[in-house]
């Protein structure tokens, strides 16, 4: 006979154990996550339950009795959860079977609540708030890692919770928390912003007095009352505090805006203004909304570096080499445009290269720059280069025949406007070899030819003008 008082005692015991686990399992992930950036965590953790994992020999016969299927009912999990408590009241006492039992029962649990929570039948409908466009997520499998409520902090178990997530900057929350979300979605402010743009200053900090001492984003108070450190409470829930803990207002190193931890993850990225100003990519801690508008912005060719600061080009000597490609790629692209093998190739847009760098030669994105710095570009923008180059003077015959010859040499040597040997004429275009072109003292013979018809046609019209008037007056 098993004694149900000592069995459910037990089985609080490995669902209190489970949770702790989980805890400890939780903070050792990356500093980007809340549970490892901070200490008030409620204890939820990733989709990855152990129950997944190796299934004792016993039990592989009930495992169909107690799996989960997106399509059984409350009815269904509520009969689940019934079954699961007497095999587990059933089991040996710290046993294999035990503990397996117990971890597919608190998830049967979940999932019976899940359901009695998200009964709504509107639950599966995209929800527009603050400019977010959240789309239900509930049956999204996760295979990158935790994920992590936007609004609470709180881990989503996926394979359990309902959870919603924005098409615009990815902003995920429970369903729960839906309706407290106080973020606007940042695709929104960056386009009321005067354009997709990053913030050009440095860390631009005011302090927390011209905060009124409260979080730049959920608006909550932060009170010295403590000794030795700081009382917070965000969204309704207080943080743990402990005597010897020191809960600090997050700077935001983008904005310079001070964050609670709720709202500030310690997530580190390169700032853009660093970068514009000192070539600095060390990755700075951000809150969670500029790491989105940074995340939305990456890849976006929105710095135009010659403006903004055109120094860089002769301190970093990378940048000035892929200045002169980009040029360069655009001369080629004036012929691969025209080419009709050249555009049955895929050429020059499917060659694997980002489409900004062809469309023009003066923007980059703040991935261009990080790419940069780690060589990734350049490796890009060579292979790139050398297969538009080889098209166009070696393969095909059309776009060779649109080359060059210079006209003060005479040499029968195709040349190109992107050559380093050749030059082009500001007036006419025409292309020569930069030699021949500094022996003639910069004197253009198309220039020259042009000038002399043109001069040719104007002496004709006005021959033309004496006979009309002569023969107007006899």
């Amino acid at each position: 006979m098993v004694d149900i008082k000592s069995n459910s005692s037990i089985v609080g015991e490995n669902d209190s154990h489970y949770e702790s686990r989980i805890r400890a399992n939780s903070s050792g992930t990356g500093t980007s996550t809340p549970s490892s950036s901070s200490d008030y965590m409620t204890g939820e953790a990733d989709d990855s339950s152990d129950s997944k994992g190796t299934i004792p020999c016993s039990l592989k016969s009930v495992e169909t009795m107690l799996s989960l299927s997106k399509d059984a009912s409350e009815e269904d999990l509520q009969e689940m959860v019934r079954k699961c408590k007497l095999m587990v009241l059933e089991s040996a006492e710290c046993s294999d079977e035990r503990k397996w039992l117990v971890r597919r029962l608190i998830e049967l649990r979940l999932r019976a609540q899940e359901l009695r929570e998200t009964s709504d039948e509107n639950l599966f409908e995209t929800c527009v708030i603050l400019g977010h466009h959240f789309v239900p997520q509930k049956y999204h499998i996760i295979t990158s890692g935790p994920v992590y409520c936007d609004h609470c902090s709180g881990a989503i178990w996926a394979m359990l919770q309902s959870w919603y997530m924005c098409n615009d900057c990815k902003f995920s929350c429970h369903w729960k928390c839906l309706s407290n979300v106080c973020r606007v979605c940042v695709h929104v402010v960056a386009s009321e912003a005067g354009g997709y743009t990053h913030t050009k200053d440095i860390c631009p900090e005011q302090g927390l007095s011209k905060q009124s001492y409260r979080c730049a984003e959920c608006k909550v108070r932060i009170t010295f009352t403590f000794s030795k450190g700081l009382s917070l409470s965000c969204f309704g829930s207080s943080f743990k505090h402990t005597e010897s803990a020191w809960v600090e207002p997050r700077l935001c190193d983008y904005s310079g805006l001070y964050y609670c931890q709720r709202c500030h993850w310690n997530t580190a990225m390169v700032i853009p203004a660093r970068v514009i100003r000192n070539w600095d990519m060390e990755p700075r801690l951000i809150s969670r909304a500029a790491a989105q508008l940074l995340m939305l912005l990456e890849d976006r060719s929105v710095l135009p570096l010659e403006e903004l600061n055109p120094k860089l080009f002769t301190l970093v000597p990378d940048l000035s080499l892929v200045k002169r490609m980009r040029e360069e790629m655009q001369m080629m692209k004036r012929y691969l445009v025209l080419c009709l093998d050249a555009c049955t190739q895929g050429l020059p847009w499917k060659i694997g290269l980002r489409t900004h760098m062809i469309e023009n030669s003066s923007n980059y994105s703040i991935k261009d720059l990080i790419d940069l710095q780690s060589g990734i570009l350049l490796d890009e923008l060579r292979a790139a280069y050398d297969t538009m180059h080889a098209h166009i003077t070696q393969q095909c015959e059309l776009c060779k025949a649109r080359g060059h010859l210079c006209e003060i040499c005479g040499n029968d040597e195709i040349i190109y406007p992107w050559d380093a040997s050749s030059i082009i004429c500001p007036q006419c275009l025409a292309v020569h070899h930069r030699v021949c072109w500094a022996k003639r003292n910069h004197c253009c013979p198309r220039c020259a030819r042009l000038q002399k018809r043109r001069a040719l046609q104007g002496q004709d019209t006005a021959e033309d003008c004496d006979t009309d008037e002569t023969a107007k007056d006899s």
